[in-house]
């Protein structure tokens, strides 16, 4: 069974990849560490704890690194509110003040090395909590088995023009984790933009009737509304692509390439930049998702969601 680590900053789609993390039954979920990203640290562990008292979930919920490695914090609160996930609907209920004790970075740490050559960790924030984790304790590089991330893009960013949010918000960190020499699984942009979710879904939600289904569906409206005001134009699915993999990596095709991070250019700061003539030009280093069947992953993940929240 395969042992898995979240790291991540709830955000919307991060719940959603939290409800498939939480109904997987062949992983072992070890723990989640939160990190600022789509909103300072105070909110989005706030939504951690919300998310796990609303889907009953047992997992152990660390809070973790409040600012990245250099630079300003950087959130996605301009689009997506204070709370970082708006709704159309009814907010969710507060959950508990705390949960696990000690630092997200020494709770990872500990697992890995309770755990060596076992944990997966699934990356959908910006990495500050892993790059930390990796700068405290240098051993665990060689005692993880993969990061699974949703970050970065093979094309255009979404948060600059070139740069997608999760790195942008810490590339430094970002820059760390892709020089590790850990196996790396890079769903960028360009991967996501295959998995889109339309006022069809929304209604797919609504008709299962529950009340925790009903909610879930206010804020997936939110989301598909981040592109237009009604919702009539398809919205990219982000993180739960990381959960999906895990379940259906038969959807996904990969292609072998080294990716370095920019860090000091004036327009790309945060840029993934992607080099596939591997291993001629450079040492390969990451397996960026290419090409996906979305449809057929939208498709599983709203039948997962229908047997979840019955």
């Amino acid at each position: 069974m395969k042992k898995i680590w979240l790291d991540t900053d709830p955000g919307f789609d991060d719940w959603l990849t939290m409800l498939l993390l939480g109904s997987n039954p062949d992983i072992e979920w070890l723990g989640v560490s939160v990190v600022v990203g789509n909103a300072p640290v105070d909110i989005t562990y706030d939504n951690a704890l919300r998310i796990k008292a609303h889907d009953g979930l047992t997992v152990p919920i660390y809070r973790g690194c409040e600012q990245p490695l250099a630079g300003v914090i950087e959130t996605a609160q301009r689009i997506l509110g204070d709370s970082g996930m708006p709704t159309t609907g009814e907010i969710l209920p507060p959950g508990a003040a705390t949960d696990a004790a000690g630092h997200a970075v020494d709770a990872l740490i500990a697992a890995v090395r309770k755990y060596p050559g076992q944990i997966t960790i699934m990356a959908i924030a910006p990495m500050t909590n892993i790059a930390t984790a990796l700068a405290k304790a240098p051993d665990i590089a060689e005692k993880i088995v993969e990061i699974i991330l949703m970050g970065g893009s093979t094309d255009q960013g979404n948060h600059t023009a070139a740069a997608e949010f999760n790195i942008y918000a810490d590339p430094e960190a970002a820059a760390q984790v892709f020089k590790s020499g850990i196996a790396l699984r890079m769903f960028g942009l360009n991967l996501c933009r295959q998995l889109l979710v339309t006022n069809g879904e929304v209604q797919r939600l609504r008709a299962i009737g529950t009340p925790r289904a009903q909610r879930l569906a206010g804020y997936l409206e939110a989301y598909v509304r981040i592109r237009s005001a009604d919702g009539s134009v398809p919205m990219p699915m982000y993180d739960p692509v990381v959960a999906l993999y895990l379940e259906a990596p038969q959807l996904f095709q990969f292609q072998s390439a080294h990716v370095a991070i920019e860090l000091t250019g004036e327009l790309t700061r945060g840029m993934t930049v992607c080099e596939f003539r591997v291993p001629r030009r450079a040492p390969i280093n990451t397996q960026v998702a290419m090409l996906a069947d979305g449809p057929a992953a939208i498709e599983r993940l709203m039948r997962r969601l229908a047997a979840i929240l019955v």
